[in-house]
């Protein structure tokens, strides 16, 4: 199964997306529109603290209009920055906490049938609160909440907990520690 690009078009371009759309011929010779979002790419963090708490940050989220509770994370500033250098320096403006154990877990792509943005998945331990952190973007306003391990399931059974990356994350977190 494949698809081979005939055409491609740019029609929209902003800040973090550039949307195209592209012609495309199908295995069978039949011709088909695709349309989708090109992306940097982004890093999303499940940061535990020295003594086993779990951060978890609560934002409104405008396009679900829905305040959301979620596990710190952000887009590359550039395609060119490397996700670790993004996950390092979300943690901190988001969170005001910062770590030197950052763990790689996987990458995931939550919308595959229109972007190809992708989320790669990190686990910060022992992090450590940090006077003067990195300034939050100024169009962000969140919340830091701290959970106890425990305390998680019943957040995820409860529907409190809705973003497929924080529960990918946090889910792991539960089985594998």
């Amino acid at each position: 199964m494949k698809e081979t690009k005939k055409t491609s078009k740019k029609v929209y371009e902003c800040s973090f997306m550039e949307l195209y759309e592209d012609e495309v011929i199908l295995d069978n010779q039949k011709e088909s529109q695709r349309v989708y979002i090109k992306h940097p790419g982004a890093a999303a963090i499940l940061p535990i603290t020295k003594d086993q708490r779990i951060i978890l940050i609560k934002q409104f989220r405008y396009p679900i209009q829905m305040i959301n509770l979620e596990v710190p994370a952000g887009k590359k500033d550039d395609i060119n920055e490397d996700s670790l250098e993004c996950a390092h320096r979300e943690l901190e403006e988001e969170t005001g906490y910062i770590t030197k154990h950052m763990e790689f877990y996987k990458r995931i792509y939550p919308c595959v049938g229109y972007s190809d943005e992708y989320i790669d998945l990190f686990i910060a331990r022992d992090c450590e609160k940090v006077d003067h952190p990195k300034a939050m973007d100024t169009d962000e306003n969140i919340e830091c909440f701290f959970y106890q391990p425990n305390e998680i399931k019943d957040l995820i059974e409860s529907d409190q907990i809705g973003d497929s990356k924080t529960l990918i994350l946090l889910q792991h977190y539960l089985l594998k520690g």
